[in-house]
């Protein structure tokens, strides 16, 4: 799970990634029962062989 920050309302929520995320990558995240799309402005969390497991993602929406 990965705290994922919507940067236009600041909310806060959990998100199960399971794919490396890059800044700039575009990514569709489910809120509310309903799929949109994000750009990944900040991406943090620990490398393991050569991958980046995100547990802080900074989002925006398109």
């Amino acid at each position: 799970m990965a705290k994922v920050i919507f940067n236009d309302t600041g909310i806060e929520e959990e998100h199960e990634i399971d794919f490396e995320v890059r800044a700039g990558q575009t990514i569709t995240l489910i809120r509310d029962g309903v799929k949109e799309k994000y750009i990944v402005d900040i991406v943090s969390g620990p490398i393991y062989e050569n991958t980046c497991h995100p547990t802080l993602i900074r989002v925006r929406q398109i």
